[in-house]
């Protein structure tokens, strides 16, 4: 007996009904919210909350908890788009958002290593931003569609 095509069994399994898409989709905004708002709270308080070192442990916890929104929230949508050799809108935005946060790895690297900012303020908010309307939109969409 040959073996499957792997690639027809990548293809059944990305071809789910549109019930369990808005689930992902509601589950990735949940968690883009949860671990999202912090990342934004951070931008704005971190520095009058954290005195001269603010810049290094702002940095560090706005790394952590957005890189767990673009671990939930974006990677799935790049992943999915890469299975398929599709450029859909999902993956744009995903690797937009995964770009973005990358160099603010960077920059927060570099920040601890050196101990001058490479820019400031890093943009880790817009990260979880993108994703979080991205998301809220898809979402959105999708209880409309099976409303109707």
């Amino acid at each position: 007996m040959p073996d499957p095509d792997p690639s027809s069994e990548i293809i059944s399994i990305l071809n789910r009904p549109a019930s369990e898409r808005l689930r992902e989709y509601k589950y990735r905004f949940a968690q883009s919210v949860v671990f999202g708002l912090p990342v934004i709270a951070l931008q704005y308080l971190g520095p009058i909350l954290g005195g001269p070192e603010a810049g290094r442990w702002v940095g560090m916890l706005q790394t952590l908890l957005a890189g767990w929104v673009m671990y939930v929230g974006a990677m799935g949508m790049l992943v999915e788009g890469m299975l398929l050799w599709k450029v859909t809108t999902d993956a744009i935005i995903a690797a937009l958002a995964i770009g973005i946060y990358l160099i603010c790895v960077v920059a927060v690297v570099h920040l601890f290593v050196t101990g001058r900012a490479w820019f400031q303020p890093n943009p880790f908010h817009w990260t979880v931003v993108i994703i979080m309307g991205w998301t809220a939109t898809k979402w959105f969409a999708g209880s409309r569609a099976s409303a109707s």
